[in-house]
């Protein structure tokens, strides 16, 4: 069932993430096994059945965007990275990871590069 929801100008949009997935190694990681910044409580905000069966950790995130209202890049919160975090960003990276979001019901798209160059 598709929920259709309404948002006026200046709504709150609330971002959720989903599993870290690559394609290279077909092991999904969950989104916060990765240092990044974190809500103080992290939620599971599954909406239907079928994510829950498909695997997918739905998650609350620490992402917001107002309805139809312009906004310049912001810091939301810095995260000091040791070694070994250091190292597991690397290591997904090289596996070529791709984080997975959604904003209103929808999936966040990243534009990605091509190795050759090409966009």
């Amino acid at each position: 069932m598709l929920v259709s929801s309404h948002s006026e100008q200046g709504d709150e949009l609330q971002v959720k993430v989903n599993k870290l997935s690559s394609t290279k190694t077909q092991l999904p990681y969950d989104y916060y096994f990765l240092k990044y910044c974190k809500p103080k409580k992290i939620q599971n905000v599954a909406e239907n059945l079928g994510e829950v069966l498909r695997g997918d950790r739905i998650e609350n995130s620490i992402y917001t965007f107002n309805m139809r209202e312009e906004k310049s890049c912001t810091v939301t919160c810095k995260v000091p990275l040791d070694a070994q975090a250091a190292k597991d960003f690397k290591e997904k990276i090289n596996d070529e990871y791709r984080v997975n979001m959604i904003l209103d019901n929808l999936p966040v798209a990243v534009l990605r590069q091509r190795r050759d160059g090409i966009p």
